[in-house]
């Protein structure tokens, strides 16, 4: 009698039980149902895209004007850094080699170089440069001009615009012109004369003198004494430097920064 009994408590309970959990995952699924969503956490990048938006309007990436290498690094620039306050190395190829940060031991700078850049090319993408507020700028082009065929008048024309846009859009920054570095023509074939490079560089000198900004000659840095021709210890093809060539460089500008 008392064995029935306590089955049949057993059994009570094991339907309680049962009863108990199946109200419970009830209760739990409305309440699952019934919530609002999870919240994700999202990025805005609405400010960034806008500002690149803006930058690129009054840049020309036409691939019929400019290279595709341009394209990208322009793009490229426009979309990679919004800190202000740094410094700045605009210029062709031998700007766009340099390891600057490592030569100089400086992660303050930016290097704006672009390959085979001319100064209507840097005159184009200025405006990328000068939103960031660079506290200096060194700049070095012209050696592509020549190239193209383009007059000293014409090379000082765009390289007067470059330093007046700066001057209007950034004017804390200071800027520093670099004369353009010889060639060797023994080892690159060109139909660059060498009185072409030193001509531009008296007129350069002449341009930063007028517009109270600092000049830095380094073309004798990078000849040997009565020799209008790149070093060969300095070069491999005649128109870049190399290693060597540049820690000279960077020994000759390292007291301004």
């Amino acid at each position: 009698m008392q064995t029935k009994n306590l089955q049949k408590l057993l059994l009570i309970i094991s339907t309680i039980t049962i009863f108990s959990i199946i109200l419970y995952s009830n209760n739990c699924l409305k309440s699952s149902l019934n919530s609002p969503p999870p919240q994700t956490t999202s990025f805005s990048s609405n400010t960034v895209i806008s500002e690149d938006t803006d930058i690129l309007k009054n840049i020309n990436l036409d691939p019929k004007i400019y290279s595709e290498y341009y394209i990208e690094k322009v793009t490229t620039y426009v979309n990679s850094y919004r800190e202000q306050g740094k410094i700045v190395f605009l210029g062709d190829s031998l700007t766009d080699i340099g390891q600057w940060n490592e030569l100089l031991d400086n992660p303050d700078i930016l290097n704006r170089g672009i390959s085979s850049d001319t100064t209507s090319g840097a005159l184009n993408r200025l405006s990328e440069i000068t939103k960031l507020k660079p506290r200096k700028i060194f700049i070095m082009l012209g050696i592509n001009d020549i190239d193209k065929g383009l007059s000293i008048e014409e090379i000082i024309k765009n390289y007067s615009r470059i330093i007046q846009n700066i001057k209007t859009d950034s004017p804390s920054t200071s800027i520093y012109v670099e004369s353009v570095l010889p060639i060797n023509k023994d080892i690159y074939k060109t139909k660059t004369k060498d009185n072409q490079i030193i001509n531009l560089n008296a007129s350069l000198n002449n341009l930063c003198k007028n517009s109270n900004i600092q000049y830095i000659n380094l073309y004798p840095l990078f000849t040997l004494p009565n020799q209008n021709k790149l070093y060969k210890e300095y070069t491999i093809g005649g128109l870049h430097v190399n290693g060597k060539g540049y820690k000279v460089w960077r020994d000759a500008i390292k007291s301004y920064l």
